[in-house]
Parts: C-alpha cells; sequence; structure tokens
C-alpha cells in the first residue's frame, strides 16, 4: 500500500475533481493522462466523466462498492455514458435539492452518514440504494459531512473539528476506527486534499510528513 503526492488541473484540491468508488477513480475529462499513474498505485481503475458538464466530480458523487449516487442535474447523456462506463449500478437521488452529493454524504460498504437537510425519502433512498444504514449527522456541528470526512473499508479520517460524540457515531455507523487530523498542510476540510482507496491514497503536495504518517494511520495505509 502506498501514499502518493499529486496535483490536478494545477491544484492540490484534489477531492474537488476526484472520487473514488468501489474498484474505479472517477475522474473529469481529461484527467486521466494527469493521475493514471497514480490510480494505478493505489489499485483504482480512471473512469472520465462530467456532471453537469463540470470537472468537479468529487463535489456531485458519492459511492461505494454497490452503487454510485449522482443528482438530478446530471445529464442524459452524461447519465448513459456514466452507465455504460460502470460496472456498478448507477442511481439518480430524484428531486433533491442537495445536489453536492459528495460534499452531503459520507459512505463506506457498511455505512452512511448525510446531511441532515435530507429528507426521510431521500434517506430511505440512498440507504437502498447503498445498501448500508443511514443516519443523518454534522461534524464539527458542520452538515456538510463528506467534505470533512474520508473513509474506505478499513479507516476514516475526519477533521479536527469532529467532538468526541461525533467520532464515535461516525466509528459506530461506518464499522472503522475513525482519526482526527488534516491534509494540504493544515486544512481540516479533508477531503480537498485527500483521495483514498482500500489499497492506498493520494494526496496533495503540500500535504506535510506527519499528516501523511497521521492518515495512513486512520486509513490502515502503510506510506
Amino acid at each position: 500500500m502506498v501514499v502518493l503526492r499529486a496535483k490536478l488541473f494545477g491544484s492540490s484540491n484534489l477531492g474537488v475533481y476526484l472520487k473514488p468508488v468501489g474498484k474505479y477513480l472517477l475522474a473529469p475529462i481529461g484527467a486521466r493522462r494527469l493521475i493514471n499513474d497514480e490510480a494505478s498505485s493505489i489499485g483504482l481503475e480512471v473512469v472520465e466523466l462530467s456532471i453537469y458538464d463540470s470537472k468537479m466530480l468529487g463535489i456531485f458523487v458519492v459511492g461505494n462498492s454497490r452503487s454510485l449516487l449522482v443528482p438530478p442535474i446530471i445529464s442524459d447523456f452524461e447519465l448513459e455514458k456514466l452507465k455504460n462506463s460502470l460496472d456498478l449500478e448507477v442511481h439518480v437521488l430524484p428531486s433533491t435539492k442537495l445536489t453536492a452529493l459528495g460534499n452531503d454524504i459520507v459512505a463506506n460498504d457498511y455505512g452512511a452518514i448525510v446531511h441532515p437537510a435530507f429528507s426521510d425519502e431521500e434517506v430511505s433512498l440512498i440507504s437502498r440504494y447503498l445498501g448500508v444504514d443511514v443516519l443523518r449527522g454534522k461534524i464539527g456541528g458542520m452538515p456538510i459531512v463528506g467534505s470533512l470526512v474520508v473513509v474506505n473499508n478499513r479507516g476514516c479520517l475526519t477533521s479536527p473539528a469532529a467532538d468526541d460524540v461525533e467520532l464515535k457515531g461516525l466509528s459506530d455507523l461506518l464499522q472503522v476506527e475513525c482519526e482526527r487530523g488534516t491534509v494540504n498542510n493544515g486544512v481540516g476540510y479533508v477531503k480537498l486534499g485527500l483521495v483514498a482507496s482500500d489499497k492506498g491514497a493520494i494526496v496533495g503536495y503540500p500535504t506535510t510528513p506527519r499528516e501523511i504518517e497521521n492518515l495512513s494511520e486512520a486509513l490502515k495505509i502503510e506510506p
């Protein structure tokens, strides 16, 4: 297992553009040539796509090894291309006003925590589509849980803003140990500078050796 530093489109905010889902690393059009070697090193296959004609895939999509959730702003063309590119179920979360699913949902193969504003119907759909228990919650009192947590099926890194009760709730729901940390030299929105699989991670260039050591321990990755 490995931890690699990278930039994408000149930015160290990798999680804005990239989303690991199952065996895939979802990436914007034109990113494969820039990130393919790093993705392969952590056991992921790069699949290029767009959502709402945007490069910022990481904020729009979320999933696990069972399925991928996309917002209703995806075009029919984008959806069809996505379904043809992945060996995963792809589900549109209908009618939701929270279209930044990657910022509003944290999920692995064991559980998911979601923005408190999701309706009962939406929570039920998320649970059914991902095949996991789902709870509403906040991290550090903030509802954008997907920006503040990075999880795989081995461990979890969360913002230093998470209190002990939130940390315990995350660990219980996701069935992995969760630890606090930062990326990109002090950034608590850990999703911004970190993309992780069960086999490794890619971090933004400013991420310090101490941060790499910490996130490696949290996600059970050997740097």
